[in-house]
């Protein structure tokens, strides 16, 4: 009936703009609706393969633990079989799913095998954590006074190698035309540190790269970004060494290797499926101005 009324008083011409007008309104409104929200009754991970790079370290423990908590199949990696052996030992017993990775990522046969293997067992790689990384710590020294070969070793731990995991798990990624990669920086990386000044160059590195190789990979429906620990207790400490750490941030607090386990399971997570190239600083605020020593 509306219909025929509208035919009679209106010509074509605006019958049809307010036609189109209609309709280009319902279209915005199909934006956004239905609004929906998954909710999980297992865990995020269920079943993901997911790599983990120094995955014997404090930090990437705490991630090995964490996917590994939520479903997924962890591969522990590092270069040393005791210490490997140790995380996995430890997330099987609590009943969960750990797989030692002997890598040396010093090593790119080393690597390309280790992924072959993966590969081989489980069918995929679902996440890349580059967890593995560290300073030339007790030959640390200002630029001018470094060598030449920490400063290669340094360089080969930080960056190549991180490089070239994402290659060896990228190539599978694509294949999947699914994955998330997660590299792990550092707030020198961002803010620079005296007397770190090939570290600092190498975790700067890491975070350009991120975001380089998420330009690459996102075509392939691929996430690539960048988490940034600011100080992280890793090891027993003395109170006066704790409430010291406290006052160079701005929430009074102490990073834990768990706050770094929470952002990487995020970053990877379904949840964060339209972030890509970002580098996150979990710092307590560390970096947002001069505040300590």
């Amino acid at each position: 009936m509306i219909k025929k009324i509208l035919k009679k008083l209106l010509p074509s011409s605006l019958r049809t703009k307010l036609k189109n007008k209609v309709l280009r309104r319902f279209e915005v409104i199909q934006v956004t609706r239905p609004y929906q929200i998954n909710v999980l009754t297992r865990g995020r991970f269920e079943n993901r393969v997911v790599v983990v790079t120094g995955g014997s370290g404090a930090i990437g423990r705490a991630i090995c633990y964490r996917f590994a908590s939520e479903g997924a199949i962890v591969f522990v990696c590092g270069r040393t079989s005791g210490k490997v052996n140790l995380v996995v030992d430890e997330i099987n017993q609590a009943g969960f799913k750990a797989f030692a990775g002997i890598m040396d990522i010093g090593n790119e046969e080393s690597m390309q095998l280790f992924f072959e293997k993966v590969i081989a067992e489980t069918g995929s790689i679902d996440v890349l954590v580059t967890s593995a990384g560290g300073s030339a710590r007790e030959r640390q020294s200002n630029i001018a006074n470094q060598s030449a070969s920490v400063i290669r070793e340094v360089i080969d731990l930080n960056l190549t190698g991180t490089i070239l995991c994402a290659k060896y798990a990228a190539q599978q990624m694509i294949k999947q035309n699914a994955g998330k990669i997660i590299t792990i920086s550092s707030t020198i990386g961002s803010q620079g540190k005296a007397g770190y000044s090939e570290y600092a160059a190498t975790k700067g590195a890491v975070i350009t790269f991120t975001k380089s190789l998420a330009m690459e990979l996102g075509k392939h429906n691929i996430n690539v970004n960048c988490v940034s620990p600011g100080i992280v207790q890793r090891d027993a400490i003395g109170y006066s060494k704790l409430e010291h750490i406290k006052k160079t941030n701005y929430l009074n607090d102490y990073g834990k290797p768990e706050d770094i386990a929470n952002m990487v399971a995020f970053m990877a997570s379904d949840e964060a499926s339209f972030i890509t190239g970002q580098n996150i600083i979990v710092d307590g605020g560390r970096s947002l101005g001069l505040k300590g020593d």
